[in-house]
């Protein structure tokens, strides 16, 4: 919503003043093959942010794409918004940028290059509601639609803070996953964030709500079914040791779409098993996926964004 820290490090660059003051992304002719860390989907337009600080709308369902004006120039790496047209995105440089007209034009909320942290993935769970996940434990939110924000370090130990990477609320309960096996849950009568003892001990990159269970992707092909209330833990398997990096759902919120290195994308039903896996054979890097009635888009580390369907996909020729 998505967003993979090891894959936004090799797109930083030197792109900050020597005053701090923020540089506005360059309007290119080539803007749409650049490198896009997160896609997302508002009232039917499509949405693109990446590699130095491009932003790019469709509103043909992908066919042709427009360079949106940008206050920075560093790397983005999650777009999000909420129904009222409200639009969030995060970057490097603890950078937060909103939109208050769906997206058509985008202000700098917060840029801090001082602070040195990478902000990886925002998400509005409510019009007022939202977080945003960063490096060395950062978790930070608003009650406030974004007027005021509060910190809160996450750690599975005290000598070390976990990168955040995902996070995602099933009725009461709420859970970000992190690097080196790092969950964390908040339930609805509790104050404070709780670790989620875990299976793996290597990086989960993202987790989605799939039927009334969370659904836990990382390295290695490791994806896991968490119960939402209970905490407990069912592996899935899926016949793959790539790094999975985004997900998204089916209209019908049943059915998942899970992408990674490798060329991989993998269909997981509710039940937490694997109805389709496809490796393409160009093995492109996904980094992100969205869902669009039975058109999906894809942005991967080759550059742009790939307009493919479902029933494509369930034809396709691999496993």
């Amino acid at each position: 919503m998505v967003r993979w820290f090891l894959l936004c490090a090799l797109l930083v660059v030197a792109n900050v003043q020597a005053d701090g003051v923020a540089r506005s992304a360059l309007n290119v002719p080539l803007a749409k093959k650049a490198v896009f860390m997160d896609l997302a989907i508002h009232k039917q337009t499509i949405f693109a942010v990446g590699e130095r600080g491009i932003i790019l709308s469709s509103t043909d369902k992908g066919n042709s794409w427009e360079q949106i004006a940008s206050p920075v120039d560093v790397t983005l790496t999650s777009i999000a918004f909420t129904n009222n047209g409200n639009g969030w995105i995060v970057g490097h440089e603890s950078t937060i940028l909103h939109s208050t007209d769906n997206g058509a034009s985008w202000q700098i909320e917060k840029y801090q290059p001082e602070n040195e942290r990478y902000y990886l993935t925002t998400r509005f769970i409510s019009e007022q509601h939202g977080f945003v996940l960063a490096t060395d434990g950062e978790l930070w939110e608003t009650l406030d639609g974004g007027n005021s924000w509060r910190l809160t370090v996450l750690s599975v130990e005290d000598w070390y803070q976990n990168h955040l990477f995902g996070i995602e609320k099933i009725a009461g309960s709420t859970l970000v996953v992190a690097e080196r096996g790092g969950v964390f849950n908040l339930k609805k009568d509790q104050q404070e964030w709780q670790v989620v003892p875990s299976p793996y001990e290597g990086s989960y990159f993202g987790v989605i709500k799939l039927g009334e269970n969370f659904l836990i992707y990382g390295m290695s092909g490791r994806v896991f079914l968490l119960d939402a209330q209970s905490l407990e833990w069912k592996r899935v398997e899926v016949k793959t040791d790539q790094f999975l990096l985004d997900a998204t759902l089916s209209v019908d919120g049943q059915t998942a779409l899970v992408v990674g290195r490798g060329g991989v994308i993998l269909i997981i039903n509710a039940a937490g098993e694997l109805v389709k896996k496809v490796e393409r054979k160009s093995r492109v890097d996904f980094t992100s996926v969205v869902l669009q009635g039975d058109d999906i888009y894809l942005a991967s580390m080759a550059g742009g964004v790939e307009k493919s369907s479902f029933a494509s996909l369930m034809n396709y020729g691999g496993e």
